[in-house]
């Protein structure tokens, strides 16, 4: 393994499993979820197989709700893990959609008071349950809208990994901000308090994954995601995670994208049949490479004990 005391290297893929979008990046109207039918099992779990990786599916209200979606995720073969992923104005308290054809969803969930965050993550939690049969245990919020609260939260409900924190970004919408501007680049417990600040590990803390970028000087990050970068340039932010945090005994990637940048036209993203196969040959690639180099693939929340135990 390369870098000066690196044992492992450990790579994650988090997905933001939702309906279908249009090229405006709205969701679809009529609603669709050709993403979950067609996209997971004939395209993205067969490109995983391939490469050995285990994805791990955040999945949102709509498509938990979509009944034709649960029996696809119900069937899905290969390895995987199925994780929650909160647009606020989706789920009660406070819901201001119930028609999700045609709309967006900009509302940051950390805008609510905490004890409405809470609740809208409970009811997501509980729909999870009662459509898969068993308890979700990672989370990432929908435009990355998570803060403090949220992480209280989610610890009371019994997850184990969030993966809502972008460093060097500060998001904003109408109704807040989030700032990860300060965070950590490699995994940690967040203090009490505080969702940027690393604090002490213990069994039952959550463990916050960043997405693996690469900071550039006066430009946005470079993410290590299939589209936003080439072959080449995702290596590039793995090798400068390499080197910047080579003395870390565990190094953690962690690519993200959202489940129907594979479906053509259903995203501002890919738009034809070769588009999607450009974006799965370019994602296959940049995996297969990490994997050449040592990494190891996990879902998501076997994160948590790794770091527990490191």
């Amino acid at each position: 393994m390369a870098g000066n005391s690196i044992e492992q290297m450990v790579v994650t893929i988090s997905i933001d499993t939702e309906c279908d979008h249009d090229p405006n990046w709205v969701r679809s109207n009529p609603l669709a979820f050709e993403s979950i039918t067609e996209g997971l099992p004939n395209r993205l779990q067969p490109a995983f197989a391939e490469v050995g990786a285990i994805p791990t599916y955040l999945l949102t209200v709509e498509v938990l709700e979509d009944a034709a979606s649960v029996a696809a995720l119900r069937s899905l073969p290969g390895d995987h893990e199925y994780g929650t992923h909160l647009h606020a104005a989706f789920i009660e308290p406070e819901k201001k959609f119930f028609d999700y054809a045609g709309v967006d969803s900009p509302d940051f969930q950390c805008a609510s008071s905490a004890e409405v965050e809470y609740r809208k993550l409970e009811n997501l939690t509980r729909l999870f349950e009662e459509k898969l049969g068993h308890s979700p245990t990672s989370f990432r919020a929908g435009r990355y809208g998570a803060a403090a609260q949220s992480i209280d939260s989610l610890q009371r409900l019994g997850y184990k990994v969030d993966t809502s924190v972008t460093p060097h970004l500060r998001w904003s919408e109408p109704n807040a901000t989030v700032d990860f501007r300060k965070a950590p680049e490699q995994p940690y417990f967040p203090a009490p308090g505080t969702i940027i600040e690393p604090g002490p590990a213990s069994p039952q803390a959550l463990l916050e994954v960043p997405v693996s970028v690469k900071p550039r000087l006066f430009r946005d990050p470079r993410w290590f995601r299939p589209w936003f970068a080439s072959v080449a340039q995702m290596k590039e932010v793995v090798r400068y995670q390499m080197k910047r945090h080579s003395r870390r005994r565990i190094l953690s990637i962690n690519m993200m994208f959202h489940s129907m940048e594979v479906i053509e036209k259903a995203s501002p993203y890919p738009q034809s049949q070769s588009d999607v196969r450009r974006y799965i040959d370019d994602m296959q690639a940049a995996l297969q490479w990490c994997a050449d180099e040592g990494a190891r693939f996990v879902p998501l929340s076997e994160l948590r004990d790794l770091y527990l135990t490191a």
